[in-house]
């Protein structure tokens, strides 16, 4: 019994009154059962799962033993009933299934209108099904009583049922193979008891057939049957009598239904072809593009299909006949790749860029030399490689592997690490968190509070010399401002990189907070800000940065600084400026400003759904001799990484 049931029975169960026993061949009004074939249950808008009497799986009729609490709803069922019916014959409207458990809901028709009772099943009896189908040989017998002699045996066909046993219907510890007696009128020896399991009390309709697929079932072959009549039971799930090479085999499913069909089907790409619709079992061969001859189809095969792709086609080919689906197949708009890829971990091998579909082999760490690529719907980019188990697809790991394009080998490696946010409502010309107010309008501008943004950043402050410092202890990076001055001096590990000029002096409100207009603080924070519904929200993405292998000696007049960028797209997307991204300055110490060379992300590929691969590249020319360098990766104002390095041009 389900927990619900539990509940509530809890709730009624000590409402139940007087019970008394029920003969189903005594006289009295006949309970009639009335299955009709096709005729689907109502749409149930009630909590409770039910069944109609009309689906053959419920009786029309049920006979209540001893007064029985009623409500209006069923939803109302944990207050005080509306009343109690009395012991009664009464129709069902509809009811939960099982039936026969301990206690089971029924709506019911009164003189009051519908009805929503819970019976426990003693407090009730029901007439068997006037009709069942027997399903196997079936012994019988003059007495409902084994040990005496059997009157003979009945082949599988319908048979009349004229009574049952007393709660014929229970079963006992929720055991529906749990035998029980009907007494059954037959044209040569009268009324007879036989003897079956409650779950094979039913009716055997006949049905238009169809031929359908069956999955890792053994004793189908090949998994394929024609259904020709289902089994409807009070007490069991709807079985399918199926028509097999075998013999007949019962089912309590469906499979996927085959259809005939005559058509010419184009491979456009390499594509499986499989023993069964069923994308992990047995691959027949692998079929180049070409034109097939289609005989059957499956419209909507549900094993290991994607929506996009549901059709598996019946397929003669010259390897054979076979089933093939175009979703295990190569994309046709995979494009040819000169990249090189250096794996960092395992890579799974699929034989095609779609859901899991493993060749159960990995590629180790090395460097791969894709031959094509493709990115699915959801922007993820897969590879195609020519690999010790045939030509397979991989997914990058995002976080470690490396896609290096024909001559870059990185020398910096840059990825995303997380997020900082902080949100603001606005107030008219006001912007409050909760009740403080942390920004207003000037000029047409936001000017925003930098206490507040310091703490959903994560900045330490401290004052010295009437400048106010503010530190990222986590990441190294700060600024120093000061009231009323228009520069500011951007910090890295408490050291100066450079002074910056500001679009509007800092202000200092009435309590002492200094606030910045909101170009200041995309420049000095490198935060992105948007307005959200009726907020503005200031995010700040934090980066790890590692120096791989930056060269200390060239031959060349230049030396080319390589970064490999990993970057979430998520608040920036992939197609957005390059300026809001990270920029790379590689300059010489000691010189002009104006000789550095600077350089902007470009954009490589995809790599999962919310993640895309940038590249950068700047090459800084160098003196023959000692070249004493600074790199630098920023956003605005605010410095992810910087490091001092020599270069020695030999030549």
């Amino acid at each position: 019994m389900s927990w619900k049931k539990a509940a509530i029975a809890a709730v009624v169960g000590a409402q139940v009154m007087m019970t008394c026993a029920f003969d189903a061949s005594a006289e009295g009004p006949t309970v009639v059962w009335k299955p009709i074939p096709s005729v689907q249950p109502e749409f149930q808008h009630e909590m409770f799962p039910s069944e109609v009497p009309e689906s053959g799986r419920v009786p029309a009729v049920i006979q209540l033993l001893s007064n029985v609490p009623y409500y209006d709803k069923y939803e109302d069922s944990g207050g005080p009933p509306q009343g109690y019916l009395a012991p009664q014959e009464v129709h069902v409207v509809k009811a939960g299934m099982p039936w026969s458990e301990t206690y089971n809901w029924w709506k019911v028709s009164t003189w009051l209108g519908d009805k929503w009772i819970n019976v426990p099943s003693k407090a009730l009896d029901v007439a068997p099904p006037k009709q069942i189908s027997l399903l196997d040989n079936t012994l019988m017998y003059a007495n409902p009583n084994t040990d005496s002699p059997s009157t003979g045996s009945l082949a599988p066909q319908d048979v009349e049922v004229v009574a049952a046993a007393k709660r014929w219907f229970v079963a006992e510890n929720f055991d529906y193979n749990t035998m029980t007696w009907l007494k059954i009128h037959t044209t040569w020896l009268g009324d007879q008891w036989i003897q079956i399991p409650l779950n094979r009390i039913g009716t055997l309709r006949s049905v238009v057939p169809e031929k359908e697929y069956f999955l890792n079932v053994s004793s189908i072959p090949q998994g394929v049957g024609e259904i020709t009549a289902e089994f409807i039971s009070p007490f069991n799930s709807t079985g399918y009598r199926v028509e097999t090479m075998s013999g007949v085999q019962w089912m309590f499913y469906r499979g996927a239904k085959i259809e005939e069909s005559q058509e010419s089907l184009a491979l456009d790409t390499r594509t499986t072809l499989f023993a069964q619709p069923y994308s992990y079992g047995e691959e027949v061969a692998i079929l180049q593009p070409q034109k097939v001859d289609v005989f059957e189809r499956i419209n909507n095969n549900p094993y290991g299909n994607t929506p996009d792709e549901p059709i598996w086609y019946h397929v003669h080919t010259s390897a054979g006949d076979g089933w093939v689906n175009k979703q295990f197949a190569d994309p046709i708009a995979a494009k040819p790749t000169d990249v090189a890829i250096e794996l960092k971990s395992n890579a799974q091998l699929m034989n095609y860029p779609t859901g899991n579909w493993y060749k159960f082999a990995q590629a180790s760490p090395q460097i791969v030399h894709p031959i094509r690529y493709w990115d699915d719907p959801l922007g993820n980019r897969w590879y195609q490689i020519d690999s010790y188990v045939g030509l397979v697809w991989f997914k990058l790991n995002p976080y470690t592997d490396h896609i290096v394009g024909e001559g870059f080998d990185p020398a910096i490696d840059m990825s995303f690490y997380t997020l900082y946010y902080n949100s603001a409502k606005i107030d008219g010309d006001e912007l409050k968190f909760q009740d403080r107010q942390v920004g207003y309008i000037r000029d047409n501008a936001w000017y925003v509070s930098i206490p507040f943004l310091s703490e959903g950043f994560r900045y330490d402050k401290s004052e010295s010399g009437g400048w106010t410092t503010y530190q990222n202890t986590n990441f190294g990076n700060g600024f120093r401002i000061q009231a009323g001055s228009l520069q500011a001096t951007t910090l890295w590990n408490g050291k100066k990189v450079q002074q910056v000029n500001l679009t509007a002096a800092p202000q200092v409100s009435s309590n002492g907070e200094i606030y910045l207009n909101e170009a200041d603080v995309r420049n000095l924070f490198g935060s992105l800000i948007a307005k959200v519904d009726n907020s503005l929200t200031f995010t700040l993405q934090a980066y790890k940065v590692t120096a791989l292998a930056i060269p200390t000696s060239v031959d060349l007049d230049q030396m080319v600084l390589n970064v490999a960028f990993r970057d979430s797209t998520q608040q920036l997307p992939a197609g957005a400026s390059p300026e809001l991204r990270p920029k790379l300055t590689v300059e010489e110490i000691g010189a002009q400003p104006t000789e550095a060379i600077q350089a902007y992300p470009k954009w490589v590929a995809p790599i999962q759904w919310d993640m895309a691969f940038f590249q950068y590249q700047a090459a800084k020319p160098l003196k023959v001799g000692q070249n004493q360098l600074r790199a630098r990766l920023e956003i605005g104002g605010r410095v992810l990484w910087q490091q001092e390095f020599t270069v020695l041009r030999t030549k």
